[in-house]
């Protein structure tokens, strides 16, 4: 029985990726939220099935990363499974029509909290409980990559704080040798959710299955690679 954890699981990619692995009640998904306070009624809905369990995390509080060790230590007790499968799904794009002459500081640091330190306190607290072979992706964007963004200079906060995801992610494949574990960084292209707004391309069900595609097919030489949600590799 494959587990995954993932976070920003109440709507858009992360939600839809609860949807789609939820169809096999072979899996076990961890889906981790911000707040329970808020609306997710759909991902309640879901897991009605019995193999979708429901954990807050706000990802831009290192305390509430650091109790995610006991929130899903309680859930993995039961089976005594590990985690195969780690997706940190949940950003912000805040300040979309920023520009490099209009950064504002706060929302750049609040970008790296949420888009780069989350991430790695979220791996650095779960990597105890990784499966040997064990994926981890970081969702990122194709605004990340010098040599696409160079081409569409928008959402410069956001760009910068992915690129630094990308880094990010290059030193946690190193990191997590030892660990046998696979890191990549994913770009889910241009999807049709609140955060992709207007102009949209991709529809959610089409990204996410082809996005289950690779991470399926990955192999430990893999780690490392900067991967579009069809298969092709993204240039750094």
């Amino acid at each position: 029985m494959p587990t995954y954890f993932l976070t920003g699981a109440n709507r858009g990619i992360g939600l839809e990726f609860v949807r789609q692995l939820s169809v096999d009640e072979n899996n076990r998904i961890i889906a981790a939220v911000r707040s329970k306070s808020n609306d997710y009624a759909e991902l309640k809905a879901l897991a009605t099935k019995g193999n979708v369990h429901i954990i807050e995390c706000d990802v831009s509080s290192t305390d509430s990363i650091a109790s995610l060790s006991f929130r899903v230590a309680e859930i993995l007790s039961k089976t005594g499974d590990s985690l195969n499968y780690l997706f940190n799904i949940a950003g912000i794009n805040g300040t979309s029509s920023d520009t490099s002459l209009s950064m504002d500081p706060d929302s750049l640091q609040r970008h790296m909290d949420i888009n780069v330190l989350g991430p790695a306190k979220i791996v650095e607290t779960l990597r105890q409980y990784l499966a040997r072979g064990a994926v981890i992706m970081n969702m990122t964007s194709g605004l990340a990559s010098m040599t696409v963004a160079k081409d569409i200079p928008k959402c410069c906060t956001y760009s910068i704080s992915k690129a630094a995801q990308n880094m990010l992610s290059l030193h946690q494949a190193k990191d997590m040798k030892r660990n046998h574990a696979i890191v990549i960084c994913m770009d889910p292209g241009w999807v049709k959710t609140r955060m992709g707004g207007k102009g949209a391309m991709v529809e959610p069900e089409v990204s996410i299955a082809g996005m289950l595609d690779v991470l399926k097919g990955l192999k430990k030489e893999d780690s490392g690679k900067f991967y579009r949600f069809d298969g092709s590799q993204c240039p750094w």
